[in-house]
């Protein structure tokens, strides 16, 4: 954010989600009261921009909102919109992933942990055993 405006990131970020269900970007917290697969397509939107991109800003901006989220709601509905929402076979995303659950959801992060080291790609497992050893 520059001087309390909202960066193009954040307004792109609002304005995705805020098409599945209106003024949701400034009310994350109440996702368990609107319809369960809308609160899945406002996740993955999320989960992708807190993992995909190259940029660290839109990153820390995803971040910044699924951190809103209820653990609980997260705990339950992470896990299956993750494995579809990023590549788990790409080692930025999955590192992206870590960094998320490890900052967001410290309870899902074995979750994460295990998912890269039964991995058949070497990098993902290197990228779990990073983590593992922290």
């Amino acid at each position: 954010m520059n001087n309390g405006m909202a960066s193009w990131q954040e307004l792109k970020i609002d304005y995705e989600i805020n098409q599945i269900s209106p003024n949701i970007s400034t009310r994350l917290e109440d996702i368990e009261r609107i319809p369960t697969e809308l609160g899945i397509k406002i996740l993955t939107i999320l989960i992708e921009w807190a993992c995909q991109p190259q940029n660290t800003h839109p990153i820390e901006i995803a971040r910044k909102k699924i951190k809103t989220i209820p653990s609980d709601w997260l705990i339950e509905h992470l896990p299956n919109v993750a494995k579809t929402a990023i590549c788990l076979d790409d080692e930025w995303e999955y590192r992206r992933l870590l960094e998320l659950l490890s900052e967001a959801i410290p309870k899902l992060l074995d979750w994460g942990i295990e998912l890269g080291i039964n991995s058949k790609n070497e990098e993902i497992k290197e990228a779990a055993n990073d983590y593992k050893e922290k």
